[in-house]
């Protein structure tokens, strides 16, 4: 998603969503653990973001989030990944 632009907490919360079905699949104890780092992180941005929409997160974050929805499109779209 190279061309991704911030679309909020919603974008956060698909993300979150995408995480917590791949973490209930995984048998791995160190992707589990990996996993929840992740979804740790992104609930806490998610509260940033859901108590002010003018609330941007830092690049870093932004290209991660991009690949968590990336990753989600292609599950939800495997004819177009």
């Amino acid at each position: 998603m190279t061309d991704y632009s911030f679309g909020g907490a919603a974008d956060i919360d698909r993300a979150i969503g995408y995480l917590v079905g791949l973490d209930a699949a995984q048998t791995n104890a160190l992707a589990v653990l990996e996993i929840d780092d992740a979804i740790t992180e992104l609930q806490g941005e998610y509260e940033k973001s859901a108590a002010d929409v003018t609330y941007r997160p830092g690049d870093d974050f932004i290209a991660r989030l991009s690949g968590y929805l990336a990753r989600a499109d292609d599950q939800d779209n495997p004819k177009l990944a």
